[in-house]
């Protein structure tokens, strides 16, 4: 019996196949931009989650972007308690001549020995990677989208044409590829080097401090708040945990508006699919009144629709959200050349296991969508399909 339902639900699908395949491209669309929506909320809900208490971000207070002095640095970096720390710089960049969009890139300078220790995403960097970048002072740690869209080697050499301040063209040596991730497109290098090329030797953008626990973090920050919080330029200390909280305050309108635009997509999709098939049970009148007249109880008619419904909507889910997965995936690794289209898709990257997820969403979608149209199948008359065509 339920082998014969199976092959009455495929071949009712066979015998609607343009409404079918219009209706699962509709699902497809919005599974798929509702996989990357709900990811993108995800994920910065996550690292908003993912705090680090132990560690801390010294910048500037009122001028961005930030110059701490680099007189500080000692009286900072020197307090009981800090168990490691180092310094960054931000330098912005073109790849080539051509200053294009998708040419441009962010180089990070810091201090080589603890870069794994220290910056967030590197943990899993080859240790001989940060070797090759301590024995070579000009050298450069390049992500991996940026070695594909440039079509780099290990070894060669490059020139970051300078964007902004300091106005000064950099030469690097490229001695690694840093790990798959969200750095695909970042650029690591020595902050001794930098100070060399640039000349630039009085500030830096921001001091990070590891801690030995969430405690004396607090404290330090307590005591670096109140020594500095006169001093020309006056200073803002927090905890990681606390910069990422006042982010995510000013962002938490963005992400009711985004959560509110998820529900709206849901919405659409139910209402998408449910329409489409009270269109096709009107059409199919004659074929329910059949199926009765054959002996099929209303509820088979029901399961019927209900079954249809879910079978669209779970392979469209799971083709939407699995395409979105492996542009994702071919975009973090490098494969795809990076596109304004595409950026966001390395900044929040969706998933293999999204496609699951898409396909039980479209299940979902298909099986609210079809209730209300499935029991008013189930109440075709035969005597009056009938008489109509008689």
């Amino acid at each position: 019996m339920l082998l014969k339902f199976a092959i009455l639900v495929m071949k009712s699908l066979g015998r609607n196949k343009l409404r079918t395949s219009l209706t699962g491209l509709g699902v497809m669309v919005l599974v798929a931009i509702y996989a990357v929506v709900t990811n993108i909320t995800g994920t910065l809900k996550s690292k908003i989650a993912e705090n680090d208490q132990t560690r801390l971000i010294v910048s500037e207070r009122w001028t961005m972007p930030s110059r701490v002095p680099m007189r500080y640095v000692a009286d900072i970096t020197g307090r009981d308690g800090v168990a490691d720390w180092t310094t960054i710089n931000f330098l912005a960049g073109f790849l080539d001549e051509s200053r294009r969009r998708d040419r441009q890139a962010i180089c990070i300078v810091t201090r080589p020995d603890n870069l794994r220790e220290m910056q967030s995403g590197l943990e899993d960097l080859d240790p001989e990677i940060v070797e090759a970048l301590m024995n070579r002072k000009d050298g450069a740690i390049v992500g991996p989208g940026m070695m594909k869209t440039m079509g780099w080697e290990i070894g060669q050499q490059f020139t970051l044409l300078a964007a902004r301040f300091p106005p000064v063209d950099i030469p690097f040596t490229i001695v690694g590829v840093l790990p798959v991730g969200e750095m695909s497109n970042a650029i690591y290098a020595r902050h001794d080097y930098y100070m060399e090329a640039t000349n630039d030797r009085e500030a830096v953008n921001a001091i990070l401090l590891k801690v030995e626990n969430s405690n004396r973090a607090r404290e330090i920050a307590a005591e670096l708040g109140l020594e500095y919080e006169n001093r020309q330029p006056a200073l803002k200390i927090e905890t990681e945990s606390a910069g990422v909280a006042r982010l995510a305050s000013r962002g938490q309108a963005v992400l009711q508006i985004i959560d509110g635009v998820v529900a709206i997509l849901l919405i659409d999709m139910v209402i998408i699919l449910s329409n489409s098939i009270s269109i096709s049970v009107r059409e199919r009148r004659v074929e329910m009144a059949v199926l009765k007249v054959l002996g099929f109880q209303p509820l088979h008619i029901t399961l019927m629709i209900i079954a249809e419904a879910m079978l669209v909507g779970a392979l469209a889910g799971l083709f939407g959200t699995g395409v979105v997965s492996l542009l994702s995936q071919l975009t973090v690794n490098g494969t795809m050349p990076l596109y304004v289209w595409n950026k966001f898709l390395l900044q929040f990257p969706v998933p293999w296991s999204a496609a699951a997820w898409g396909m039980l969403i479209g299940a979902g979608v298909g099986l609210t969508g079809s209730v209300l149209p499935a029991s008013s199948a189930k109440s075709v008359k035969v005597s009056d399909v009938f008489a109509r065509i008689a």
